[in-house]
């Protein structure tokens, strides 16, 4: 009988136990490295980032000079209108132009907030045009009925 192939009870659980805490201590090791890789990476990318997001450049060599570019479509662009440029229904209303450089093949949507003079939002309104071609300019009309109504802000354009 050879030795190595017959062990007693306490030499196998043993070797178990053995090769328990070998596998443990492994896994410990294991977890340890990645929670220092992960402080590690935290910590510098807190030190060598600026607070700030960088801003994508976006492409406005397409809008006319006097537009500004929407910002949550680089394909969308928007001017405030004048007064004389469109006609009120009644006493408190805005006007828009918006172009889209690859027209909107559905509609094209803008929703305005109304504020008071405090700058508190009151209510909002909105227009649309059906489909709109490639760099054609629509202009949208905005009327409020809000007695108090005093400046708006531009809440949305959606090109659809």
């Amino acid at each position: 009988m050879s030795s190595e192939s017959e062990k007693s009870p306490e030499e196998v659980v043993r070797e178990f136990q053995k090769k328990q805490e070998l596998r443990r201590n492994i896994f410990v090791g294991i977890v340890i490295v990645l929670i220092g890789v992960w402080a590690f990476n935290s910590g510098s990318s807190t030190q060598n980032s600026s607070p700030e997001p960088v801003p994508t450049q976006i492409d406005t060599s397409w809008m006319p000079i006097e537009f500004n570019s929407w910002s949550d479509d680089p394909n969308v662009a928007w001017r405030w209108l004048d007064t004389k440029e469109y006609e009120c229904t009644n006493e408190a209303c805005w006007g828009l132009m918006v172009i889209a450089k690859n027209g909107c093949k559905s509609n094209l949507y803008a929703e305005i907030s109304i504020l008071d003079k405090s700058e508190v939002q009151i209510g909002y309104t909105n227009d649309t045009v059906s489909s709109a071609l490639p760099m054609q300019k629509s202009k949208l009309v905005f009327n409020s009925y809000e007695k108090s109504a005093h400046s708006a802000r531009l809440s949305k354009i959606s090109c659809y």
